[in-house]
Formats: C-alpha cells, sequence, structure tokens
C-alpha cells in the first residue's frame, strides 16, 4: 500500500473517531442536561422553560470538558491561561448560539405538540419536556459540531 492510498483511509478513520467521540461527548451532555431539566421541572416544580435553560448551562460546562480533553484533543493548544480562556470563549459563544437554538426548538415543540397532535401530548404527558429536549438536542447537535469544529476547536 502505498502513503496515497493510505491517507484516505486514515483520514477517514481519524473523523470517524471525531464523530464518535463527539456523539459520546453529546450523549453525556444530554444526560446532563435532561437529568438536570427533570430533578429541576419534575422533581422540585420549577418552571419547565426556566430549568431547562440551567440544564442547558451545566451540560454545556460537562461536554467542554469531555470534547476538548478527548473529541479535539489534537486542536487544542497546550499553553497559557490566554490560550485556555481563547478556547473557553470561543466554546461559550457557540455553545451559547447552539443552546438558543436548542431552547427555540425544545420550546417550540413543547408548545406544538398539544395543538398539533392532542393525542400525541396527552400521551406524553409528564415526559412532554424530556421529548421536547430531544427533538431540541437533535437540531443543536448539527449546530454545535459545525462550530466548534470549525471555529472552538479550529485546526491549529
Amino acid at each position: 500500500m502505498t502513503p496515497t492510498t493510505a491517507a484516505p483511509a486514515n483520514d477517514w478513520t481519524a473523523r470517524l473517531k471525531r464523530y464518535a467521540s463527539f456523539a459520546i461527548s453529546g450523549g453525556v451532555g444530554f444526560t446532563v442536561d435532561v437529568g438536570m431539566l427533570n430533578v429541576l421541572a419534575v422533581g422540585f416544580g420549577m418552571n419547565a422553560y426556566f430549568a431547562r435553560v440551567i440544564a442547558i448551562g451545566c451540560a454545556m460546562m460537562a461536554t467542554w470538558q469531555i470534547n476538548r480533553r478527548v473529541t479535539f484533543r489534537d486542536r487544542v493548544k497546550r499553553g497559557s491561561a490566554r490560550d485556555l480562556a481563547s478556547e473557553g470563549g470561543r466554546y461559550i459563544a457557540v455553545a451559547l448560539v447552539s443552546a438558543v437554538v436548542n431552547w427555540g426548538v425544545y420550546a417550540a415543540t413543547i408548545r406544538a405538540v398539544p395543538v398539533a397532535a392532542p393525542w400525541l401530548g396527552n400521551a406524553l404527558g409528564e415526559l412532554l419536556p424530556t421529548f421536547g429536549a430531544v427533538v431540541g438536542s437533535g437540531v443543536a447537535m448539527l449546530v454545535s459540531y459545525y462550530g466548534y469544529s470549525r471555529f472552538a476547536f479550529r485546526p491549529h
């Protein structure tokens, strides 16, 4: 096998590993997000919209640590506190855009489901906030991967 034929296979393998790591990070973030949402909204009776804001913030911190240590570790500058702050600022910017998309789709979903499909809204009952989180997180995942890979953890 020549080096020119091995490079595309290695590139594909590296991309696949990055996607898998991102998916795992997202799974952990989603677990933190939905777990916190349910603790606050169902357990403590907090307003579901406000609870989601707090839950997304907690998930954001968890995924930053996983993404910088695993998913994009080859792109992380191991330099000064200034480099870390710059990366953190870019990560937060992308995460906030993604969170706005996530929350907007979440809010639209939990508003629209009972109106558009009353039988589904009734069937979901207390799970409607969780269903909305699934839909919102799915859409936001696409936005966040693009932003993290192109902006927050851009290649050196």
